[in-house]
C-alpha cells in the first residue's frame, strides 16, 4: 500500500516537472514575440499590460520599443520583466493563466495596430 502511494506521489512529481518544462518553453516563446513586437513598434507607440502584476500592485506596465515601461522609473529588459512575472505566480496553474493574458495582449495590440495601419 505504501509503495503504491510512493509510486503515485513520485508519478505526480513527474507530471509536475513536465508541466514546469512546458512552462519555461511557453515563456520563451511569449518572451521572443514580445521582443519581436517591440522592436517593430514606433517611438511614441506603446500597450498597456492591464491585469500584468510584477510585484507590487498598482503599478502601470507599457510595452514600447524601449521594452517594459514603468512610469517613473527604469525600463525592464523584455525577457526579465516575463520571466520575474512568471516566476511572481508561483504555481503551474497562475503561471499557466499568466502566459495566456500575455498572449492575449500581444494578440490585442497587433489586431490593433493591423487595424490602423494604412
Amino acid at each position: 500500500m505504501i509503495s503504491e502511494l510512493f509510486e503515485c506521489i513520485n508519478d505526480l512529481t513527474k507530471k509536475i516537472d513536465h508541466i514546469e518544462n512546458d512552462i519555461q518553453n511557453a515563456s520563451t516563446i511569449v518572451i521572443k514575440e514580445y521582443r519581436n513586437t517591440s522592436e517593430k513598434m514606433i517611438d511614441n507607440q506603446s500597450y498597456f499590460l492591464s491585469g500584468i502584476q510584477y510585484g507590487i500592485p498598482g503599478k502601470s506596465y507599457l510595452l514600447t520599443s524601449k521594452g517594459i515601461e514603468v512610469l517613473g522609473e527604469e525600463t525592464i529588459e523584455i525577457g526579465v520583466f516575463i520571466n520575474d512575472v512568471i516566476n511572481y505566480a508561483n504555481n503551474p496553474t497562475r503561471k499557466i493563466e499568466v502566459l495566456k493574458d500575455l498572449a492575449t495582449h500581444l494578440q490585442k495590440f497587433l489586431e490593433s495596430k493591423n487595424n490602423t495601419s494604412p
